[in-house]
């Protein structure tokens, strides 16, 4: 197989699955705005960590939905039709998937390193949880505004 014909079918590959690029860079940077938030509240306001979740993920919710909608997958759905998908969608890997997660983390971070501050261990958990919600994001996501 020649260089020309790789070139060729990777180029048609990437044109076909533009939106993967498009979701990693929506998707980078509404993970940034999340951790930032959480971090914020958390950290910075000293909420705790499980309501600081539900306070970051829900007004990245929003910045999420119409990203996702415009520059990801371009949908030309009607909005009632995908906002109440998308909702429940981001609300369980948010609120039920990554609050779980961060439980876990800070409590097993807790007692296998007692030695590492809230400052440290509260981001940490959200990070981890992030990973887990990323996957099932994209899933539903995908399955909300990919046109059939």
């Amino acid at each position: 197989m020649s260089v020309a014909t790789v070139t060729d079918r990777a180029r048609t590959w990437a044109r076909g699955h533009d939106y993967l690029l498009r979701y990693g860079v929506v998707g980078g940077f509404n993970t940034l705005l999340d951790l930032g938030l959480f971090t914020l509240f958390s950290v910075g306001l000293h909420i705790t960590p499980l309501l600081a979740n539900v306070m970051s993920t829900s007004i990245v919710l929003c910045v999420s939905y119409v990203l996702n909608r415009i520059v990801v997958f371009r949908s030309s759905k009607p909005v009632r039709s995908t906002v109440v998908h998308f909702v429940t969608i981001t609300l369980f890997s948010g609120l039920i998937v990554q609050s779980g997660v961060i439980w876990v983390v800070i409590h097993v971070g807790t007692l296998a390193a007692p030695h590492l501050s809230h400052a440290v261990l509260a981001p940490l958990a959200k990070v981890c949880a992030m990973g887990a919600g990323m996957i099932s994001n994209y899933l539903g996501y995908r399955w909300i505004f990919h046109r059939r």
